[in-house]
């Protein structure tokens, strides 16, 4: 019997085959969308999975509040954990973390091979104890006991020492200190949140011989035993930090202390400025929900067709059930075929994601990695689906199929059922909202990106160079600086401590007429007189820096700061613009006068709101060197810097970005979830025209007597195009009137996490449901034109 079935089924497929190749495509493509978004969150749950400690490690993160502004950031300073080591019996050890790249990159040296690395960290002698990052030279153990020591990836060993052992090779850090290479680790697996080529002893910073609270730069690790309880260290964490710090936070309602989150959460949970840029579990519900609402468009895509051709096999139907058939039996028949269906799409399915995954890594920038039978879940999960999906898919249809009298199909009396052609108008008008909500998602995406990309930030980021330096540069700056505005094409040169897309320097602030104890939190950023200039900004009140402010700061007078505010740093302070300039300030110890107030600028994500900001002077914290440059001419610009940099230069390889790709960078995970939108509404959108093509066919087909009528009697092609496609012109419209307030509520949603962003007015919505209903109309319009242009008296010959 199942041998007849599958022979039955087999010969309608080939005998249909239009038919055959929409449902079968149709479905393919729902797989396919299904199982590339199941590798892709597969990807990102994967994330630090791999570390044998994984539910015993977490991270503390610092957490505090002055004047009502909560803060929090993921450096802690050196005292933490030899403090928490001391006062929690449940943690077991822990790590202290130094990216030391934060501040630039790390030129190393070894014999006539120069490189900057941009992933050099240095780590107490724990780091594996706690990470199960594998050595493959090396004792684990030992490897980062001593000072000046230092272990690399097996990348990077290739790199400096080709087939070399680079054991006991010494490599030269930052030209000024040689460390010793005492093991190789396995290259860092692409899911963890961290990625170190270099990781160096602790014990070989300064730093690691003081525990202090006052300055954080390190991030830290604890491990802890089996038994722990997360709310209750937290607990003696939050009481621990208040008595440690109760000599320095003396203002009621102001407060630090240090948060610990899971190791397994930092990757998707974390709104932290990380490490290295993470994910966001928001994205993995809505990869979800779309996975999930194509394949649902896939299946209406069957039960429509299947339904819609019920006339056609309703005499067949009939004449198995006189020749003896049960309706069990053409209930098995008719889900066979489903099945059939659903597995020659799964096959298919399986090619199209081995193509397509190469693009769409590119797209999602990860290295997701198809093998199918190393992924039982992928693989038992797609068949479990496809068995699912031709259930649900073939269903309704045979039921309905089944259930035909044979004394009403055999007569030719049938007629499609009115219940039946409301479930297909049902099935349509929610294929088409949810091709709508993506579209309007898409749209939204790309029109909240285009408002950043050319928002005003306050200041002047094109044709910006960026260019790292370490202290001999800072020492010859100037003759830096000369060389270089020889050139016409180049307008300015500055330097700073920090990249203007991105200050995250933490400071305190005390101003002339406040209490002597009321420190005020701002951000800082070290730059030259040259900066505001450079930059682009604008001077509201007092004086820009001047090369003399530059001499004076030597360290040795620290009277001789001199201050720039911008607008919100004011407003932090109760300052007025008028009486500002020359009032007493001391910052972190530093002392001096406000020279000067400059326009608020966006110097960190829109995700962000402007905070207040002092600019200082402090040539010894310089990381990287601006060139503002023309924007004719970037090619030999770029040569003639380059040329220059060798020169003054060679112990530094000439590397460079732009600040507006910087800025950019910024936004590249939005960026990301735009394409994916975009590429995901163009399948639902073509998933869903699939089947309206075939729903169209068929009922042109169905109504191709009345349209020779029609004819015969004037009715002119247009009337007719007009005639067949108004009904489903109006299913496309109620699917926008639906599909409209929820992509409202939804993208709204989306946009709360922008300080600065568009408003999802009616002309974003007008326009998605525009190009549906156009889309819609162009499927339409192609099968009623070809019903319209058809002969009359062919159609009418058996009347």
């Amino acid at each position: 019997m199942l041998k007849n079935y599958f022979k039955v089924a087999i010969r309608s497929l080939l005998r249909h085959k239009s038919y055959s190749f929409i449902n079968i495509f149709g479905l393919s493509i729902g797989f396919t969308c299904c199982m590339l978004i199941v590798l892709f969150i597969q990807n990102e749950l994967s994330y630090d999975r791999f570390h044998d400690n994984l539910d015993n490690i977490v991270r503390a993160h610092r957490e505090s509040r002055f004047d009502g502004n909560v803060r929090s950031g993921v450096t802690t300073p050196t005292a933490l954990l030899p403090t928490l080591k001391k006062s929690l019996p449940e943690v077991q050890t822990g790590v202290r973390l130094f990216n030391v790249s934060n501040f630039g990159p790390t030129v190393v040296k070894y014999e006539n091979r120069l490189f900057q690395e941009t992933r050099f960290f240095f780590a107490d002698s724990t780091f594996f104890d706690v990470f199960s990052f594998k050595l493959t030279q090396g004792n684990p153990k030992e490897a980062l006991t001593q000072p000046n020591s230092v272990v690399l990836t097996k990348s990077i060993a290739r790199k400096f020492f080709g087939a070399e052992d680079p054991i006991g090779k010494n490599l030269l850090i930052d030209n000024r200190r040689e460390y010793k290479v005492t093991g190789v680790m396995e290259d860092i697996p692409k899911n963890s949140h961290i990625h170190p080529d270099f990781v160096a002893s602790f014990s070989s910073l300064r730093a690691s011989r003081e525990e202090i609270w006052g300055s954080a730069n390190y991030s830290t690790y604890l491990l802890l035993h089996e038994e722990h309880n997360l709310k209750a260290m937290q607990a003696k964490i939050d009481a621990r930090i208040e008595k440690e710090l109760s000599d320095w936070i003396t203002n009621e309602g102001d407060y630090m202390t240090y948060k610990l989150m899971p190791l397994k959460d930092i990757h998707l949970k974390s709104e932290l400025n990380e490490i290295e840029p993470g994910g966001d579990i928001r994205y993995v519900y809505i990869f979800s929900a779309i996975a999930l609402l194509i394949l649902v468009i896939a299946c209406i895509n069957y039960m429509n067709l299947a339904t819609a051709r019920s006339s056609e096999r309703a005499k067949e139907v009939g004449l198995r059930k006189v020749m003896g058939a049960f309706k069990a039996e053409l209930f098995k028949q008719f889900m066979n075929e489903a099945l059939i269906i659903s597995f020659l799409a799964l096959i298919l399915s399986f090619c199209l994601v081995y193509f397509i995954l190469p693009y769409f890594n590119n797209l999602t920038e990860r290295e997701i990695t198809f093998y199918l039978f190393d992924n039982p879940l992928l693989l038992w999960g797609s068949i479990g689906i496809t068995l699912f999906v031709g259930f649900l898919a073939g269903s309704y249809p045979a039921l309905a199929l089944s259930s035909f009298s044979p004394s009403v199909v055999l007569k030719g009396n049938f007629k499609t059922s009115q219940s039946g052609t409301l479930l297909r108008k049902i099935l349509v008008v929610f294929q088409f909202s949810v091709s709508m909500l993506l579209i309007v998602g898409t749209v939204v995406v790309f029109r909240q990106l285009h408002f950043i990309q050319n928002k005003n930030l306050g200041y002047d980021k094109d044709h910006v160079l960026v260019l790292p330096m370490d202290r001999e540069i800072i020492n010859n700056l100037s003759t830096l600086k000369t060389e270089l505005v020889r050139n016409p094409s180049i307008h300015h040169v500055s330097a700073a401590s920090e990249s203007p897309t991105e200050i995250r320097g933490g400071y305190s602030i005390n101003v002339q007429g406040m209490e002597d104890d009321d420190y005020r939190g701002i951000t800082a950023l070290s730059v030259d007189y040259d900066f505001v200039k450079t930059m682009g900004l604008k001077l509201l009140s007092g004086n820009d820096y001047t090369i003399t402010n530059f001499e004076n700061i030597k360290g040795e007078d620290d009277d001789q700061y001199a201050f720039i505010l911008n607008e919100s740093a004011l407003k932090h302070l109760d300052l007025e613009l008028k009486n500002a300039i020359g009032k007493k300030a001391t910052m972190n110890g530093r002392s001096g006068k406000i020279k000067g107030v400059i326009n608020d600028f966006h110097f960190a994500s829109l995700h962000k709101g402007i905070e207040p900001l002092t600019l200082f002077i402090e040539p010894w914290a310089f990381n990287y060197v601006f060139v503002k440059t023309s924007s004719g001419n970037i090619t030999e610009t770029l040569t003639f810097v380059e040329s220059k940099w060798k020169d003054l230069f060679p112990h530094r390889p000439f590397e460079f970005e732009f600040v507006d790709a910087q800025f950019d960078q910024l936004y590249r995970s939005e960026q990301q979830i735009g394409q994916v939108f975009g590429v995901f509404a163009l399948i639902a959108i073509l998933i869903a025209c699939l089947g309206l093509f075939g729903l169209a066919s068929f009922t042109a087909t169905q109504r191709i007597k009345e349209i020779g009528v029609r004819k015969v009697l004037g009715a002119s092609v247009f009337s007719v195009v007009t005639l067949l496609s108004k009904d489903f012109t109006r299913l496309v419209i109620i699917a926008f009137l639906i599909s409209a307030p929820i992509a409202y509520y939804i993208m709204n949603r989306w946009l709360e996490s922008f300080t600065y962003r568009i408003s999802v007015g009616a002309g974003i919505l007008a326009l998605s449901g525009i190009i549906a209903l156009m889309i819609a109309f162009l499927t339409v319009s192609y099968q009623s034109y070809k019903a319209a242009v058809s002969n009359p008296v062919d159609t009418l010959r058996t009347e």
